[in-house]
């Protein structure tokens, strides 16, 4: 009789729990105001004149919008170095400006992004971001180191050999090949500080991973790989490390809430405009 009592003793607790979890659960539409609109702006300039230099204007959207943002066309756009030297972007492309062919961040240089719109976005016109250029060595050098445990099919290391210069320095990787930029988001660039190695030699830190699983990675004898190397400076690393944080993996009950990434711009608009040098380096793979 005792271990029938003590059996619907369990029972009836189990049974419990279970209604009580189920009573936790409720269905919550959430009501999200679309109407609240801000400028968002995407630009880098650097010190490849042979490249494309382009501003992206666009409005910020409502969460469960699922289509490119609109772009902001017809604005006023300019690039003015502290010399007092004025650029004018030309929109080429619905919300893309660019700069004229030939163009290069200086290093040293402090350049303003000035914007002036044609229609007014949160009651405003007028939007500036400043960014100063920082130093970089002269010369980078890359090898490949194999990892064939890592994964299903393997890795392959991206290695760096650079001279630090000495001082607080922030960097940005990128890892091409065969011209197709594979860390094409935010997500996907490498950011460091140089707090182990200032001012010292690198000698071969990883700097980009390719898994030969995924077939936009894998390498073939004769594929080239390129690597650009981006000296940043520390708000734009900062930035870049937030919108890292805020799209990637959270556990819901240790993490904190979403929130807006902090930028550069004035007049609340988002996003980030940054100048910076680069270096590039390249090698075949056998």
């Amino acid at each position: 009789m005792k271990t029938i009592t003590t059996y619907i003793s369990k029972l009836i607790f189990i049974l419990s729990i279970g209604l009580l979890a189920a009573s936790c659960t409720e269905r919550i539409d959430v009501e999200l105001d679309d109407t609240y609109t801000r400028l968002v702006v995407d630009g880098q300039i650097t010190s490849d004149d042979t490249c494309s230099h382009v501003i992206t204007l666009t409005e910020s959207t409502s969460y469960f919008y699922n289509q490119p943002p609109p772009p902001v066309t017809n604005a006023d756009v300019r690039v003015i170095d502290n010399e007092g030297n004025s650029t004018p972007l030309t929109e080429d492309i619905p919300g893309k400006y660019y700069l004229p062919e030939g163009f290069k961040a200086e290093v040293g240089k402090i350049y303003t992004l000035d914007i002036e719109l044609a229609k007014e976005i949160d009651g405003k016109t007028k939007y500036t971001a400043t960014s100063t250029t920082p130093t970089i060595g002269d010369t980078v050098y890359i090898g490949l180191q194999h990892q064939p445990d890592w994964g299903k099919e393997g890795y392959y290391i991206v290695q760096c050999y650079y001279w630090d210069l000495p001082g607080a320095n922030w960097y940005m990787f990128n890892i091409y090949k065969n011209d197709t930029l594979l860390t094409d988001t935010l997500n996907k660039k490498q950011i460091v500080d140089d707090r182990f190695y200032d001012g010292g030699f690198t000698n071969g830190i990883g700097v980009g991973y390719l898994d030969q699983s995924k077939k936009s990675e894998v390498l073939r004898p004769g594929d080239i790989i390129k690597f650009q190397a981006c000296s940043i400076t520390e708000g734009y690393a900062n930035f870049v490390w937030e919108v890292q944080d805020e799209v990637s993996f959270n556990t819901p009950l240790f993490s904190g809430p979403p929130a807006n990434v902090y930028g550069n711009l004035s007049g609340g608009a988002m996003g980030y405009f940054t100048s910076y040098p680069v270096l590039y380096a390249s090698l075949v793979f056998e």
